[in-house]
């Protein structure tokens, strides 16, 4: 894990570098325009959450025993680096909404994810004559880490009055996408205290996980060049490991349902024009688009 965490902060640090870093774009500098694609930072925290408790009977001679198996969700982390797109083509206008259109943008990214959870078997036995003799309680806790990487289509609904030059200054952001998780260490596939009284087999997902997913985000533009969308994230469909389109992940007994609480930071690059103050035409073009909402 701590190699992981090393291996993703040099990649951050690289790709920061490499794009001349997240420079604050200045208000009032109209000689500089926004080109269409920017570098973006995901950051936020995982939460896995669970399948409803399971119950039963066990057949045991005489004997009877019945079993609860409550799963529970952890918190865990992530983060991710990568860029974002603006394409320059007109796409589908949703004409009911405006300046909305099918696809606004695209992103994409690399980054490391804490997914945990925990898993809690009591089993009663009874005698013939249906008294509680016993009790065993077991649990097992997991915590996998993986590196991911992201690609989405977005689409936004502009509202709100308020405004950066022409453009409205907040949004909503919708989202679907891929991402597809290698899992670098499983978590614990036994239980602990070395309990091993199961009462139902054990299925555990995967090393490879590809989904596809959905995101929903309130954004807020700070001026021309950044940007901040909230977001939260979830797969809709489990493509592998196949579950029948469930995209929810097995380990132990039960079921999880990924859920991820992002902010996402964009900052589009910003250049001296190449002709001059009045800038190369496409560019030129794209800013004002991008000032007015119409990217």
């Amino acid at each position: 894990m701590r190699i992981g965490l090393l291996i993703l902060f040099a990649f951050l640090l690289s790709g920061i570098s490499a794009q001349g870093g997240f420079t604050k774009s200045s208000k009032d500098d109209d000689y500089l325009v926004v080109v269409n694609d920017g570098i973006q930072l995901n950051i936020g925290v995982s939460y896995l959450l669970p399948s409803g408790e399971l119950k039963g009977e066990l057949s045991s001679g005489a004997a009877r025993r019945d079993y609860q198996i409550n799963p529970e969700g952890k918190l865990g982390y992530f983060v991710e680096l990568g860029f974002a797109h603006f394409p320059k083509w007109k796409g589908i206008p949703i004409k009911f909404l405006r300046k909305s259109r099918i696809i606004d943008y695209f992103d994409w990214g690399l980054g490391y994810k804490v997914l945990a959870g925990k898993e809690v078997t009591t089993i009663n036995q009874f005698n013939s004559a249906n008294e509680l003799i016993s009790t065993s309680i077991g649990m097992g806790e997991f915590r996998n880490n993986s590196f991911f990487s992201r690609l989405s289509a977005h689409s936004l609904i502009y509202f709100g009055k308020k405004k950066i030059d022409k453009a409205r200054k907040h949004f909503i952001d919708n989202a679907f996408g891929f991402n597809f998780d290698y899992t670098l260490s499983k978590g614990n596939q036994v239980y602990n205290n070395e309990f091993v009284d199961y009462a139902l087999p054990h299925r555990f997902q995967n090393q490879f996980n590809l989904q596809f997913h959905y995101s929903l985000g309130i954004g807020i533009r700070f001026n021309r060049a950044w940007m901040m969308i909230p977001a939260l994230e979830m797969p809709i469909i489990g493509i592998y490991e196949w579950n029948g389109f469930d995209p929810k992940i097995n380990w132990f007994s039960s079921q999880y349902w990924p859920i991820l609480i992002r902010v996402k930071f964009i900052k589009l690059f910003e250049r001296v024009p190449k002709c001059g103050a009045y800038g190369d035409p496409s560019d030129m073009k794209f800013d004002k688009k991008f000032r007015s909402g119409n990217f």
